[in-house]
């Protein structure tokens, strides 16, 4: 028996997208019909289909298969199956994402190679985070993002026009899942090696006609899983992170939503310790302390060694008021507000060098308060097209203390030789007001129903103050060095008095730097798409976006380290196509990128008088990205899903440049590749999904991702080298048909893979910053 199904169109056979780039080998699938005759089970091979998510990346709801730009979107109950439980695990669903935390504990993205790697607060990333399109506009605001989701969606390439400005990788936008009209409730438990356990829920529903409100929270806890190499059974790594989130949805009537979210976390977790791998002498003219030449190397995830001169605890928080407004001022024109207030503050202990002496420990705290408003206009162009129009402003407010010692280095050690005690302490601080004020727009015209074309742009002007300085805190043999060093009077220095030398090389003295740093750019877009078949969609586009200009907070022994990275630029081509198959069995992506990079930010090195050489910021003048990604979701049958990714990227700075590397060799750049940028990343899931009777399912699947080698540095060194590594994560339980229960053991990295994430050079100390090891446990889900 054959059932008969009539399908629009005007062509019998048509290529796919993927066919059509690759014409040239003579291959060319069918595609579309009048009338396509099915099998008898054509139900079941239509609920194989891969399903079609809807995302809202041009600010508008679309199937994602319809928006011309490389994207990649994940349900909220995928993300939870493949253990997506913070942005660091994006990398699992996402090809050429890349999280890492930097050795403060401040997270670092990057995207296809382009990433921003700093570790303080005080500057922002090269990818923007978003949750429901309000802005998290600092990297450390990030942390409470992932829980009780609708989806995520992560955008790759500059997203300047339509999501504000230091996009240059992309941007990830949360959508939170929604109240609901109708009562709805859930609890989330789980428990697993290392102590950890988790507890979360919602509760969703009605509080009167029009107005509907859902609350969210998630905590987790966990024991210890590092352990120290020289103290036998002192152990650290212990988390406590609480996130919590309500909303409130009034929907007066059909024209107008009201929608406020108030969103935060508490997080009380330790801080995470180096793996002492290496020593190196900062200060090649004073001996290194004798003891880091014998000191032990870890060889295992767990391995690690601290102090407890500053207690190694987070006690950081943030606390998010969010009210998007939109209201339908005709059948076609709709307009938006999206107004926020987000406060975040820090105080957490760091040990970054690895060992138990003082070669790097601080004390850093830390506050930002940013608000941003957001106004847009958004129609119809008679059923031909969409345009959007807008503005946004936003004001923040960033201040870093950092509270150090570093006493056991030979930068510490150097002060011996001026005839002075060893510094204990010192201070240092940052201190920025950054102000934003752009306008935008966005047009898509559709040519007929084959071609449609877009063009955007956003101007933006930015302001950017600082003011910051470096202290002696414990003694003033800081202070005084300097003041022999650079002739000055030791009387202008001493403990807690600003010891930053300001006005060389004509009037050296001391005090606090001042900088402003005015800046304003025109970031855009264009594009075309073609759509050969149904389900089939090529498309080209031309972009520019930019970062703002940027300060760090620096232990800055003269004012030049203060001197910020000017606005990096980024025009990006991309040629991509997506390709619905086999009647929906598979859904395949891809895409060519090329990136022509200007002023890329970095920080850098510069040589500074008694340390030899010292960090601060530069810009990369020209460098360039190119790469090809390539994503698969295949369903060959009723139950089976199997999703394939891989990216790969190809960085070089293409213009010479002359500056340090991590270990004070000056250098020509010319040809290096980006730092932490593999050029291929690879992930894999399947899963399965069988009745196994009437009212129980099970399920069994497994993740794996795979990152081929790094370096920390822009000149390969085996020092710094990251090596590659495959992470398998596994997965089996049981549900009920409708999920409203379901049970799952799961296991993480279950080859307990030796990897890290992060290194780099703490003053002398070489330093790895490990992944988790093997993890594994259970969880029950249930729904009401």
């Amino acid at each position: 028996m054959q059932v008969r199904l009539p399908v629009k169109g005007s062509l019998r056979f048509g290529c796919s997208a993927l066919a059509i780039l690759i014409s040239g080998l003579g291959i060319c699938a069918p595609a579309m019909a009048q009338n396509i005759d099915l099998p008898a089970d054509a139900a079941a091979q239509r609920s194989a289909s891969v399903d079609e998510i809807i995302v809202t990346a041009t600010k508008r709801a679309e199937s994602i298969n319809k928006v011309p730009m490389s994207i990649t979107a994940v349900a909220g109950d995928d993300l939870i199956r493949s253990g997506v439980t913070s942005a660091a695990d994006l990398g699992k669903v996402t090809p050429g994402f890349v999280a890492i935390d930097s050795s403060y504990n401040t997270p670092v993205y990057f995207i296809r190679g382009v990433g921003f790697y700093e570790s303080s607060i005080l500057a922002k990333s090269t990818v923007g985070v978003y949750v429901d399109e309000v802005p998290l506009p600092y990297p450390v605001m990030t942390s409470g993002s992932v829980f009780d989701l609708e989806r995520v969606e992560v955008l790759k390439g500059p997203q300047g026009t339509l999501f504000g400005s230091n996009a240059t990788a992309g941007a990830i936008n949360y959508i939170a899942a929604r109240p609901t009209r109708d009562f709805k409730a859930g609890v989330n438990l789980g428990y697993g090696n290392f102590q950890s356990a988790t507890l979360g829920g919602f509760i969703s529903g009605p509080l009167g006609p029009t107005l509907s409100a859902r609350l969210s929270f998630n905590h987790e806890n966990r024991g210890d899983w590092q352990r120290s190499l020289t103290r036998p059974g002192d152990t650290l790594g212990a988390k406590s992170f609480t996130q919590g989130r309500l909303q409130l949805l009034w929907e007066p009537d059909d024209r107008l939503r009201a929608h406020l979210t108030l969103s935060g976390f508490l997080d009380r977790s330790d801080s995470q310790a180096g793996q002492y791998s290496a020593p190196f002498a900062q200060t090649a003219t004073t001996v290194l302390d004798p003891r880091l030449l014998t000191y032990p190397v870890g060889n295992d995830n767990r391995d690690a060694d601290w102090n407890a001169i500053f207690p190694l605890k987070r006690r950081n928080e943030m606390g998010q008021a969010a009210l998007r407004v939109d209201y339908d001022l005709s059948d076609a024109i709709s307009l938006t507000s999206i107004t926020a207030y987000t406060d975040y503050r820090q105080d957490q202990g760091v040990d970054s060098d690895g060992t138990s002496l003082r070669v790097s420990n601080a004390l850093v705290t830390g506050h930002v308060k940013s608000f941003n408003q957001e106004l847009r206009l958004a129609g119809d162009i008679g059923g031909q097209g969409r345009w959007l129009l807008g503005g946004n402003y936003e004001r923040s407010l960033a201040y870093e203390n950092v509270y150090f010692t570093g006493s056991d280095t030979t930068s510490g050690r150097a002060f011996l030789r001026l005839g002075l005690p060893e510094v204990d302490f010192i201070s240092f601080y940052g201190d920025t007001k950054f102000v934003s004020k752009a306008v935008f727009g966005n047009v898509d015209y559709d040519i007929g129903d084959l071609i449609t074309l877009h063009a955007g742009a956003r101007y933006t002007d930015t302001s950017n103050t600082f003011n910051g300085c470096l202290r002696s805190e414990g003694n003033n043999a800081f202070g005084r060095g300097l003041s022999l060093s650079f002739s000055l009077n030791p009387a202008t220095t001493g403990v807690g008095r600003c010891a930053t030398v300001l006005g060389l090389p004509t009037e050296p003295r001391f005090g606090t730097a001042f900088r402003s740093l005015p800046e304003d750019n025109v970031s855009w877009r264009v594009g075309i798409d073609l759509k050969p078949a149904a389900g089939q969609l090529i498309y080209a586009n031309v972009s520019r976006g930019y970062k703002s200009g940027t300060y760090t907070n620096l232990s800055a022994t003269t004012d030049g380290q203060y001197t910020p990275a000017k606005q990096e630029e980024l025009t990006a081509y991309e040629l991509g196509f997506k390709s619905s198959l086999l009647d929906r069995r598979i859904q395949l992506n891809g895409a060519l990128f090329y990136y022509d990079y200007a002023d890329k930010q970095l920080r850098g090195r510069v040589a500074v008088p008694v340390f030899n050489f010292l960090e601060a910021l530069i810009n990369i003048p020209k460098s360039r990205v190119k790469g090809a990604e390539l994503q698969a979701v295949i369903n060959p049958t009723e139950g089976l899903r199997l999703s394939l990714g891989g990216v790969y990227v190809d960085s070089k700075i293409t213009r010479s440049y002359m500056n340090f590397t991590q270990f004070g060799q000056l250098i020509d750049f010319k040809g290096s590749r980006f730092p932490y940028t593999p050029k291929w990343q690879l992930n894999g899931d399947v899963g399965y999904e069988h009745s196994l009777t009437a009212r129980v399912d099970g399920f069994i699947g497994g993740t794996v991702t795979y990152r081929s080698s790094s370096y920390g540095d822009f000149r390969p060194d085996p020092r710094v080298r990251l090596k590659g590594y495959a992470l398998v994560d596994l997965r089996l339980g049981i549900a009920s048909p409708d999920k409203s229960w379901q049970f799952t053991l799961y296991g993480r990295n279950v080859t307990n893979e030796n990897y890290w994430v992060t290194v780099t050079r703490r003053n002398d100390a070489i330093v790895k910053f490990t992944g988790m090891p093997a993890t594994y446990g259970a969880e029950l889900s249930l729904r009401f």
